[in-house]
């Protein structure tokens, strides 16, 4: 079998990746880990024609090693730990090994190019997903002589509505309240559940997938949609209740200016370039929340995977949702850990003489 080289695979959107591509019978997995003692390590290296190889996807050497000998790649880089700009720096070098390894075909997890998406005005600009955006470009703008490449673009996680910033609280009387800053625009949402099948495609359908930006989405929808399809699945009460932005920051944002990489802990890389956690969740709440990212290709969609969650309600009804917290993210309790020894650093220091 083909060996494909995932980066990112312990992550929410890598697990569905690594699941698909094992249990296909077209592929082996090989897995970066920065620990590959971890839970979620431990997890995937117990799937079907999976291996482990130990290092980190902000280290040279440890990339030259993990693309060594393998027939693709699967690459998403965690932009939220490294920061912008090391996102941008080693979203390229990863590209730039795997061609002198000669990897065959190279697939690039990616989001939403905001700043681009909104004519270039900053209001708009967040690290995350316009670093991502900037690496995509680059890919592509290789062409598809020597090294087959493809982007998959996802928006926000379906699944998110358990965890991050899209759980609805609880209120006395029973009702499930989306209280945030998002307007009336559309979101793409995505299951994580039909990520590994769109992924696997790009690698088996090689003749169409070369060269292609898929983005993907389950569902286009409002958080007064999100709350109309909860009440109708549920039978329970469910709103949405804007929040102006200068009021849910504030309630939100993990500790005072926290950077937005803080899911690093006290190795968290800050400088110029850093943005604050306000800044990034400004920018990421008005582009989704104003409906600005671009509208997905249902009809190829459809195509590509007749079987696929067809709704957001659809969605719900599958998991059995109820509106109740549970976690999908990677290491939300490694991200408390590291939100508090930051800001007790930085009380430390603004105690110092």
């Amino acid at each position: 079998m083909r060996e494909i080289l995932v980066i990112g695979g312990t992550g929410a959107q890598g697990l569905p990746v690594i699941k698909a591509l094992s249990s296909s019978g077209h592929f082996s997995v090989r897995v970066l880990t920065r620990d590959a003692k971890s839970a979620r390590a431990q997890e995937v290296a117990q799937l079907p024609n999976v291996s482990l190889v130990e290092g980190r996807q902000d280290n040279q050497a440890d990339l030259h090693r993990a693309f060594k000998g393998v027939y693709g790649a699967w690459v998403n880089t965690d932009g939220f730990t490294i920061g912008e700009k090391n996102e941008l720096f080693y979203g390229c070098r990863a590209y730039e090994i795997a061609r002198h390894h000669r990897v065959q075909h190279y697939v690039y997890a990616c989001a939403d190019f905001a700043l681009k998406h909104a004519d270039w005005d900053e209001n708009y600009h967040w690290g995350h997903n316009d670093a991502k955006g900037r690496v995509a470009e680059y890919i592509l703008a290789q062409g598809q002589a020597g090294m087959k490449s493809s982007v998959l673009t996802t928006g926000p996680y379906m699944n998110m509505l358990w965890d991050g910033m899209f759980v609805p609280t609880q209120e006395p009387d029973g009702t499930f309240v989306w209280a945030n800053p998002a307007k009336s625009g559309k979101i793409p949402l995505i299951a994580l559940e039909d990520v590994g099948h769109y992924s696997f495609w790009l690698f088996d359908n090689l003749p169409e997938s070369a060269g292609l930006n898929l983005k993907i989405a389950t569902d286009e929808v409002s958080f007064a949609d999100i709350a109309a399809a909860f009440t109708e699945v549920t039978g329970k009460k469910g709103v949405h209740r804007y929040v102006p932005l200068e009021e849910y920051l504030p309630m939100a944002e993990p500790f005072p200016n926290a950077p937005a990489n803080f899911y690093a802990g006290p190795s968290a890389v800050t400088d110029e370039s850093t943005m604050t956690w306000r800044e990034n969740f400004s920018a990421w709440w008005k582009y989704w929340g104003e409906g600005r990212a671009e509208h997905r290709d249902f009809t190829l969609l459809n195509r590509i995977h007749p079987n696929r969650i067809s709704s957001l309600s659809d969605w719900m009804r599958m998991v059995n949702y109820d509106g109740q917290r549970r976690n999908v993210l990677k290491g939300v309790e490694d991200l408390k850990r590291a939100a508090a020894v930051m800001q007790q650093q930085q009380a430390g220091s603004s105690a110092s003489p």
